[in-house]
């Protein structure tokens, strides 16, 4: 996921006036869209025997979705205010 989301933000460099703040939204959109999608398909492929380990701890797959999701929100959420800080 981290891998493909800085590709979309480091191309974004190139095309951004303000190049940290097209670094940010890039980096933020791809986060919460296109790469969380393709890590999950990935994850799913290629580990999908391994939320055992998390439903014996009494979490389900979709609550871990959820609750994966909601932190890449928290996240993109405190690079925004970084941005407002930065170009206030």
């Amino acid at each position: 996921m981290l891998p493909f989301t800085l590709l979309v933000s480091i191309l974004s460099l190139a095309f951004a006036e303000h190049r940290i703040i097209g670094f940010i939204n890039a980096f933020s959109i791809s986060l919460l869209t296109g790469s969380f999608i393709l890590a999950l398909y990935f994850y799913e492929q290629r580990y999908q025997n391994q939320y055992y380990f998390y439903h014996n701890q009494g979490i389900s797959k979709m609550g871990l979705i959820v609750g994966a999701y909601l932190f890449n929100v928290a996240l993109v959420f405190v690079l925004f205010i970084l941005k407002l800080y930065l170009y206030a």
